[in-house]
């Protein structure tokens, strides 16, 4: 049972979201948008084809470019992460450091982008348009739309479609539309200025934008620059990650367990490993000389630790230049003009903490301590490894319309979008995947690492007349012997053979063509049928090439292949008015019908085609009451790159290797053998296994996701109550041929839920004790086999547990329903002013995954996952005040409580991490944002036309709550929040001008 205060404030959301209110603010406004300049016949509507119609069967939530400014969020992104309907919060949170391949800046996300993933399907299956345009897609996979990108001050309004729309747009229209609408022209210049900073420290923000446009008879003209600037927070200005120790509320000391190294460094009586068993620690000093005498016991198996989140940025410093044109002209009579030009300029900078490294010091190394093993642990803190990101991102459309005789038009319509991305990465020099040694057989192995040679300590003056292949080659380097004793400052020769380099570029573009008619075919009794019809064609490219030395000890260049994709598609919509004005009666003022159908065939890198149809109506008994629904199909065709097998050597990428340290399973398990290299087998707690990680691409077999949606909503807003304003949805969704993957960070998850239950909604993921010939062919013959990497002895081919295949694959289905609400009421008063009271939110019924064809189906709703489960219930609701020039907002966000069913940790009756036996309540999270709007026009002068307003964001200060959830038992790195559904900044204050000219 939920606790008394969840549930007070789980019945206060729910309860305010249902007897209240209306978006107000967001969804069906009822304050008067702002002014805008004419438009031209170029306006769109998200969800219809059809010329000045509504999409028959949906609502479109319309979010206006005052209300991104007014909610304090820097970035449209930043908005949208808010969004009820956006569960699991999008993808690349700033915030969100352990979120695995898709999310995090160390994966695939190469640049800390942001995207949308209404439903919480995920970002790929949403839908991300500009103007009605499709874009370049972002990241190593190209696997969303990075919205970052985009200046708000060239935002006209943005427009929410929450329903599948492939028969209007094609793929990737499966969970919703987001269509971002710029402004083409405006009435003058129009300055802001805006800054920021949370209150617990880091994070300040400022950002400068300035537009000029102008309007005349036949057109329109904007053009416009922005600047933003987000400096860093890191982990420690936050005291909810505590060094990494979370036992003050009740969780694991995850520094005690798995960060056991030191600026002095630990030795260790068995294996060098985080949690390995410490024996002694250094003195310190100069660190020469040292003799087992010199050493310090320990007691406790513990020895010395370092704070893993020290310098490790949870936002970091990210500046963005954006500068766009937009335009629109009437040339003569019948035809019009209109265009968009936009370049971004965005660059960050990480702290990603400090390098722990754990090795045995050979006895050649002049450094070698006689006497004992010297198998060590210590952290290299002379600088905290960085990262650099950048992305340049060019739009540009051009169109035009005219008439074609009586009501028809046609418009015809060409864009390009182009993202450059970079990625220059510090990155521990850790494994040898390029240079190799011949051996006694006659073979080939793997040649020591940089690392290793380092260790070893070897020069041409001091090399042993017997040395050994691997000994010579470590010579040849001229490399400096490393003294991992010392806790002085090593040099920089030394430091680059620790630390090396991985630079990664990508370039993805997008060319877009399109032509339709569209115009009125006959009359019937409800008005005019009409068909909108036409074609569209695009080609989307994606490539890149890395430069590194991480994994080698020369310096290595590889080029990615680059994967090109062509689509064609042909669709139709028909808009049939059936009652109208002219034929309306009692109990049917209006029935109108939408039929839409597109035809979409891919060639290139993954091959598909598919038809999609979708059926909508709008059904009014009264003037004040609406009923719509709708049917249809959507699909989601693969990404290229993830149809795209080949070699990619680099965090995220394309790859395969072994770890005997990192995976790990109950002690007493029969479920898969155990290799001792962690944990004694048979005890209490986790032991490791060995297992074979094949990551990235799954090949050309991949087929689209396939989806069916049916809506049932109403839309009420009664007479005998002005101002009122009801609204809800209800929706059911299947998808088929899901596409999904297993991540970094859900694989802990994973593996826990498979050893309590037996089973995963991946299981067919997973090779369980494969045979000694599969795990052979794949060591020999896939060329993505990257050896063995991190601690433990060298292992065979009959010591692998498992073979993860963290590959992309068609998961069998996935079913779930739900209901979107927005709800208000709007009065004035005379002496008060005038109030609006507003609710909006998505309530899940049901959120199942079903893991192959025939099995039964996993609940998944509000089951964490460190790749982002949906709640039941996300919703905002709250309070508007206006009384002459001065305007406040009240806002209350809530999400739901949920459980860490499997996956998340306790510590045992020695402080370790252990995997918790019965479910773990993760409470509901509740803040409270507030907005002061003062227009000071009257103030004459320079103020005319001016407005300050003061946002502050979680001004209660209210900290996320606590999940112990790390991605494995020994994880240092453990986050203790949920960056899928909540923040960790804090309270944030924002003041903001803007002001006309």
């Amino acid at each position: 049972m939920m606790s008394s205060r969840a549930g007070r404030t789980r019945c206060i959301a729910g309860g305010v979201s249902v007897l209240a209110m209306c978006i107000a603010g967001v969804l069906h406004a009822q304050e008067a948008a702002p002014e805008q300049p004419t438009q031209l016949d170029t306006v769109i509507v998200t969800g219809t084809n059809i010329r000045g119609a509504e999409p028959a069967g949906n609502a479109v939530q319309v979010i206006s470019a005052e209300q991104i400014r007014d909610s304090g969020k820097a970035t449209i992104g930043d908005f949208l992460r808010e969004l009820p309907a956006n569960f699991a919060g999008g993808v690349g949170m700033s915030d969100n450091v352990q979120g695995g391949q898709d999310a995090s800046v160390a994966g695939s996300n190469m640049t800390g982008g942001q995207g949308v993933n209404l439903r919480g399907l995920g970002a790929l299956s949403t839908l991300v348009l500009v103007n009605g345009r499709r874009l370049a897609a972002a990241g190593q996979y190209g696997d969303f739309v990075d919205i970052s990108n985009i200046p708000t001050n060239a935002v006209s309004h943005i427009e929410v479609l929450l329903d599948g729309a492939s028969a209007v747009y094609g793929s990737d229209a499966v969970g919703g539309v987001v269509n971002i609408i710029t402004k083409r022209s405006d009435d003058g210049a129009h300055t802001s200025v805006r800054v920021g900073t949370t209150t617990q420290g880091g994070g300040e923000q400022y950002q400068v934008g300035q537009t000029w446009g102008t309007h005349w008879d036949r057109g329109g003209l904007i053009v416009g620059y922005e600047f933003n600037r987000q400096n860093n927070v890191l982990a420690n200005d936050r005291g909810i990650y505590n060094g990494g120790d979370f036992s003050d509320r009740g969780g694991v000391n995850w520094r005690k367990a798995n960060a056991r190294a030191g600026s002095a460094a630990n030795l260790f009586s068995g294996n060098a490993a985080a949690n390995g068993n410490v024996a002694w620690t250094v003195p310190g000093g100069a660190g020469t000389g040292l003799t087992a005498g010199s050493l310090v016991p320990v007691a406790d198996g513990v020895g010395n630790t370092y704070d893993a989140w020290d310098r490790v940025d949870i936002v970091p410093q990210m500046d963005r230049h954006s500068v766009f044109l937009g335009f629109e002209q009437d040339v003569g009579e019948s035809t019009s003009l209109y265009g968009d030009l936009r370049y971004t300029r965005r660059r960050g900078e990480y702290n990603q903490g400090y390098q722990a490294l754990y090795g045995t010091l050979a006895p050649t190394n002049p450094y070698f301590i006689p006497g004992v093993a010297n198998n060590f642990g210590v952290l290299i803190d002379d600088r905290p490894l960085q990262r650099e990101v950048g992305v340049d991102s060019y739009a540009a459309v051009f169109g035009a319309s005219f008439e074609l005789g009586g009501s028809w038009r046609g418009e015809a319509t060409a864009s390009y979008s182009r993202e450059e991305q970079f990625r220059d990465s510090d990155v521990q020099r850790n494994a040898n995947i390029y240079d190799y040694l011949p051996t006694p057989a006659g073979g080939q192995a793997q040649a020591p690492t940089a690392i290793a040679c380092s260790l070893m300590g070897l020069t041409a003056a001091n090399l042993p007349a017997n040395a050994n292949a691997q000994q010579r080659y470590c010579a040849g380097l001229g490399y400096a012997a490393f003294n991992p004793w010392t806790t002085e400052g090593l040099s920089e020769q030394v430091l680059s053979q620790l630390i090396g380099y991985e630079n990664l570029n990508f370039t993805s573009w997008l060319a877009q063509a399109s032509f339709k008619v569209d115009g009125d075919l006959f009359e019937i009794g409800g008005g005019a049928v009409k068909l909108a019809a036409g074609a569209d064609w695009r080609r989307e490219n994606i490539g890149g090439d890395l430069d590194f030395n991480w994994r080698s000890t020369s310096d290595q260049s590889t080029v990615f292949g680059t994967t090109e994709r062509d689509v064609g598609a042909l669709f139709a919509e028909l808009a049939i008015p059936l009652v109208g004005k002219q034929n309306q009666k009692a109990y049917a003022k209006k029935f109108d019908v939408s039929i839409a159908g597109r035809y979409e065939r891919g060639s290139g890198l993954g091959d598909f085609s598919t038809f999609n149809p979708k059926v909508g109506f709008d059904y009014k008994p009264t003037d004040n009451l609406t009923v719509r629904g709708s049917w249809g199909t959507s699909f989601h065709a693969p990404p290229m790159r993830y149809a795209y097998n080949g070699v990619q050597p680099i965090t995220g990428g394309n790859g395969a290797f072994m770890r005997a340290d990192l995976y790990n399973a109950p002690c007493n398990t029969s479920m898969v053998p155990l290799n001792g290299v962690g944990g004694t087998p048979g005890g209490d707690g986790n032991c490791t296994f060995t297992a074979i990680v094949v990551s990235g691409g799954a090949g050309p077999t991949l087929k689209p996701e396939e989806s069916r949606t049916w809506t049932l909503g109403l839309d009420y807003k009664p007479e005998w109550a002005p101002g009122l304003s009801l609204g809800a949805g209800y929706f059911n969704l299947k998808i088929d041929d899901r596409i999904v993957r297993i991540q970094a960070g859900t694989l802990g998850s994973i593996l826990a839920q498979l050893f309590s239950t037996g089973t995963t909604p991946y299981m067919g993921s997973l090779e369980l004790n494969p045979g000694v010939d599969r795990v052979r062919d794949l060591i020999e013959n896939d060329p993505r086999y990257l050896g063995q990497l991190g601690a433990g002895p060298v292992q065979s081919p009959a010591e692998v547990a498992m073979i993860i295949n963290a590959t992309q694959l068609n998961l069998a289905s996935l079913k779930m329903d739900g209901v979107d609400f927005n709800l208000g009421y709007g009065w004035d008063t005379e002496a008060a002013g005038a109030f609006d009271l507003f609710a909006r939110g998505t309530w899940l019924n049901s959120y199942e995954v079903q893991s192959a064809p025939g099995a039964d189906y996993v609940d998944q709703l509000g089951k964490y996952s460190a790749g982002g489960n949906p709640v039941q219930l996300r919703s905002q609701q709250g309070l508007r005040w206006t009384r002459g020039d001065l305007r406040a907002t009240l806002t209350m966000n809530y999400v739901d409580d949920y459980v860490c069913a499997d996956g998340c940790y306790v510590p045992n009756a020695a402080g370790l991490p252990s995997l918790s036996a019965t479910p773990v309540k993760i409470d509901a999270w509740t803040t409270f944002d507030l907005s002061l709007d003062y227009d000071l026009s009257r103030l004459g002068g320079f103020f005319g036309q001016s407005k300050l307003n003061f946002t502050a964001v979680n001004f209660t200060d209210r900290d996320p709550p606590f999940v112990d959830g790390g991605t494995a038992a020994n994880d240092a790195l453990a986050d203790p929040y949920d960056p899928a559904n909540a923040t960790v900044l804090g309270r944030t204050l924002v003041l903001s001008f803007d002001k006309r000219w």
